[in-house]
């Protein structure tokens, strides 16, 4: 898939610098959020026509997933509810994902301005590990997307039917580590 915005230059460079790490263990971060609700994934209408139906008015719990993955395994998931900022990412490296990170780790990222933050670099260098940001808008350049499809298909098949759907996530995504 071919993004607008995407730069085949940006692209080329960050391919040049993950190889300067060969050799060393490459782990790709990500978070995925999941919806409590049920919905329909999808409708029947007359071909060319759309269907508009009346969503919800109000927000609904939604639990947020962090994970790295390497060599297709997930590796050191968390499953907390809110919203992804600094603070969670820090705790999330300090206390879960560095102390089973190997010295000299390279860590991806994502662009997304929490994981820029200076605290977060400061615990990554403290660990001997290497931290490294994705080009934008180069989803197909990080692994663990397609882990996320797997489980988020686990998931709209029996989450409408958990009777807490928290812990629900959690259990599936040690699952699939």
């Amino acid at each position: 898939m071919k993004y607008r915005a995407r730069s085949e230059v940006q692209r080329g460079l960050f391919q040049r610098e993950l190889e300067k790490f060969s050799g060393q263990p490459v782990f790709y971060l990500d978070e995925c959020g999941v919806d409590h609700r049920l919905y329909r994934e999808s409708g029947r209408a007359p071909r060319g026509e759309r269907i508009y139906a009346a969503g919800p008015g109000k927000r609904r719990e939604r639990t947020r997933i962090i994970s790295a993955a390497r060599a297709g395994k997930r590796v050191a998931p968390l499953a907390f509810q809110g919203s992804g900022n600094t603070e969670v990412v820090d705790v999330y490296f300090e206390q879960v994902l560095l102390p089973v990170l190997p010295r000299g780790s390279v860590i991806v990222l994502d662009n997304a301005s929490f994981h820029h933050s200076p605290t977060t670099l400061k615990r990554v260098e403290a660990a001997g590990c290497h931290r490294l940001f994705l080009p934008a808008y180069s989803p197909d350049l990080n692994p663990i997307e397609p882990l996320w499809a797997a489980v988020k298909t686990r998931l709209r098949k029996d989450l409408p039917t958990a009777a807490n759907p928290f812990l629900f996530i959690a259990d599936i995504c040690l699952c699939y580590c």
